[in-house]
C-alpha cells in the first residue's frame, strides 16, 4: 500500500497547504505544461513566487 500524505498539524499549515494546491492547479493552465514538467524549468521558482505575490495582492484587495 502507498503511504498516505502527512497531514498538516496546525490550522496555519493547513491553510498554506490548501493555498499551495490551489496555486499548483492554476499553474498548468497558465504555463501550458504539467506541474511536474513546469517544476523542472529554471524559471519555475521565480514564476511561482510571482504567482504567490499576485495572489497575496488580490487577497488584500478583497
Amino acid at each position: 500500500m502507498a503511504k498516505s500524505a502527512a497531514r498538516p498539524t496546525s490550522m496555519d499549515a493547513y491553510l498554506r497547504s490548501k493555498q499551495d494546491k490551489t496555486e499548483d492547479r492554476f499553474m498548468p493552465s497558465l504555463t501550458g505544461m504539467t506541474m511536474r514538467d513546469f517544476k523542472k524549468t529554471p524559471q519555475a521558482r521565480a514564476i511561482d513566487r510571482d504567482v504567490v505575490a499576485l495572489n497575496q495582492r488580490q487577497a488584500k484587495r478583497k
